[in-house]
């Protein structure tokens, strides 16, 4: 066995601060949270870059005592907790003393501190861990602490940061968070010398929410303020109109704290069922007041996940708060504010158009091609072209026998019925064969838009207009020139508006706001390393596919099953969807037989 070693200080302090600094957003949200504890009422965080090299948090809080600045920085070292019952009753942001401790491990730290009462205030200088400066200076009451090159002790951290744009979204995320969780506080937050935030610190949520997304968003808000079981929710949702395509606007604050909680996003979206669309998910700034004896905070470093004595009780509060906020509304006026469009009107029709949905084929020999089409949506235009080689599968574990599928002549393929609204039942031969719907016409769709999607973009008589978070928003314009290739030609506006003025032919009539979020998306995880790349632009062309093909559980007539059916059979490159899974799978005469004990 090998021998056992007691850690350096110097190890485990970074050990240590790996678990509370993941990212400059994680200093910037420590250091904040102390802000909020030293009873700021104006707070300025300044960023530059993405804040590897240098972040600065200034408040007028209530400082620290000259002989007191150097035991801030020790493990463990906090004014916040003291004896057992404090553990039991957590009313501050912060509590374990970690954070300024960690923060040094891996930085450079310039304190500048002073006390109301006191005469003269304190500069304090730390490098990783180790003391640099610690004398008497001039400065104004709270306290200001300065961050340099942090990670410059741990290299390998610098590695797995994103670019600078990435990890300065973070930062602004985090700031974001921390407004609306702490309307009373005036916040500046300054990215690379530019005022991104500037809040009025007026103690309303309503402000703070304005500020943050801006008029519009703010006028489509849906006001909550209800209690029962000794819990209070508070704050605004969204109306079921102005619903979005994910979840990146949900924010929960309990006592003040930023928090996730699967249960309580589980509670309001259940609240919104038979209200929102399919598909799309509420946003909304909800406060969830309880005392603090009844929820245990101290479950993760981050302190952002939580536990509760009575989960059921939290989870009816937000539910029917949520519920009686939506019912209310019904009854009340909405705000006129300017309608956001988020599909192409298409001049009139020559032909009759069809608003029911269904796959519409296009047959010449062995090309086809597929349309989608929803309700109030007429049949996009569609463009014959051949099926290219799909790539290689991304997933290696499928099974070998829904690799390769003998070709048959089309008569001799029956058409049993679909299961669970997903699989298309097929009698062939001696087989019986399963094609997921969804994956196959996801396939088609990939081939088509590879193939022709530049080629048959075309601008809209009427641009559509799209409001997104500030993350997606700053993502889409990184990625103007891979969405260009693609053929959808952007503009971004202000407020986090983006307007689409040209799309693909076969785009036309889809829902380009949850092409664009998924986008995003996928832009965002790229850190920006990627933008431009092949392996990029086929990301995006997979989400397109993805969004516009039929899925699982939609309603499809018989002949359009058959017809979807027809074509993967015949066409032996439809194996596969973008992703790598399979789309056809077959079980033979034999292996039933011999699972009812026939052979």
């Amino acid at each position: 066995m090998p021998k056992i070693n007691i850690l350096s200080r110097e190890i485990s302090e970074l050990i240590a601060a790996g678990e509370v600094v993941e990212r400059p957003a994680s200093v910037i949200k420590e250091l904040v949270e102390n802000c909020v504890d030293a009873g700021a009422k104006q707070v300025t965080v300044e960023i530059m870059g993405g804040g590897v090299s240098f972040m600065r948090v200034t408040d007028d809080g209530c400082g620290i005592a000259f002989g007191e600045v150097p035991k801030a920085f020790l493990r463990h070292a906090t004014s916040k907790t003291a004896s057992r019952e404090d553990l039991e009753n957590i009313v501050t942001m912060g509590f374990r003393g970690e954070a300024l401790a960690s923060v040094a491990a891996v930085s450079k730290i310039e304190v500048l501190t002073k006390r109301a009462e006191d005469k003269t205030g304190t500069l304090y200088k730390i490098h990783g861990g180790e003391e640099a400066a610690y004398h008497e200076t001039g400065c104004p009451d709270g306290t200001t602490i300065i961050i340099r090159e942090l990670f410059y002790n741990t290299p390998a951290r610098l590695k797995f940061l994103k670019k600078d744009i990435s990890e300065a979204n973070a930062i602004q995320a985090i700031v974001d968070k921390l407004i609306l969780a702490h309307p009373h506080i005036a916040f500046r937050f300054l990215r690379d010398n530019k005022p991104m935030r500037i809040t009025a610190g007026d103690g309303e949520l309503y402000s703070a929410l304005y500020s943050v997304f801006g008029k519009q968003f703010a006028a489509s808000l849906v006001s909550v303020d209800f209690a029962q079981h000794g819990i209070k929710i508070s704050g605004f949702i969204s109306s079921p109109l102005f619903c979005r395509g994910n979840r990146t606007m949900q924010y929960f604050f309990l006592n003040s704290r930023p928090i996730k909680s699967l249960q309580i996003m589980a509670a309001m979206e259940e609240a919104y069922k038979n209200s929102a669309p399919v598909g799309k998910y509420p946003a909304c700034a909800l406060k969830i007041e309880i005392n603090p004896h009844e929820v245990d905070v101290n479950v993760h470093p981050a302190k952002t996940e939580v536990r509760f004595a009575n989960d059921s009780a939290v989870f009816d509060t937000v539910y029917f708060s949520v519920k009686n906020a939506l019912l209310n509304a019904q009854n009340v006026k909405e705000i006129e504010i300017p309608q956001v469009k988020h599909e192409y009107i298409p001049p009139p029709p020559t032909e009759k158009p069809v608003f029911q949905q269904t796959l519409v084929p296009v047959f010449e020999a062995s090309k086809a091609e597929f349309i989608v089409t929803g309700r109030n949506t007429p049949i996009a235009p569609t463009v014959n072209t051949p099926l290219p080689k799909p790539a290689a599968p991304r997933d290696n574990h499928v099974a070998s026998h829904s690799a390769e599928l003998p070709l048959s002549p089309v008569s001799r393929l029956r058409i049993i019925g679909e299961l669970w609204k997903t699989y298309i039942i097929c009698e062939e031969n001696e087989n019986l064969i399963l094609i997921d719907k969804h994956a196959a016409h996801e396939r088609i769709r990939f081939n088509a838009l590879k193939s022709e999607l530049t080629a048959s973009s075309q601008l809209l008589a009427e641009s559509i207009f799209v409001i997104f978070e500030m993350r997606s928003y700053d993502a889409l314009r990184q990625g103007r020139d891979v969405l260009l290739d693609a053929g959808i030609d952007i503009i971004p506006l202000g407020d986090y508006k983006i307007e689409i003025i040209a799309l693909p032919e076969v785009l036309i009539g889809s829902d380009i706001e949850a092409i664009l979020t998924e986008a995003a998306g996928i832009f965002a995880e790229s850190g920006g390393s990627e933008i431009g790349t092949e392996s990029i632009f086929n990301e995006i062309l997979h989400s397109i596919a993805c969004k516009s093909a039929i899925k699982a559980n939609d309603k499809s007539i018989i002949t359009d099953l058959e017809q979807l059916a027809n074509v993967v059979i015949t066409d032996k490159s439809l194996r596969f969807c973008p992703h790598g899974r399979p789309i056809v799978t077959q079980i033979s005469k034999r292996e039933i037989e011999k699972n009812f004990g026939r052979m």
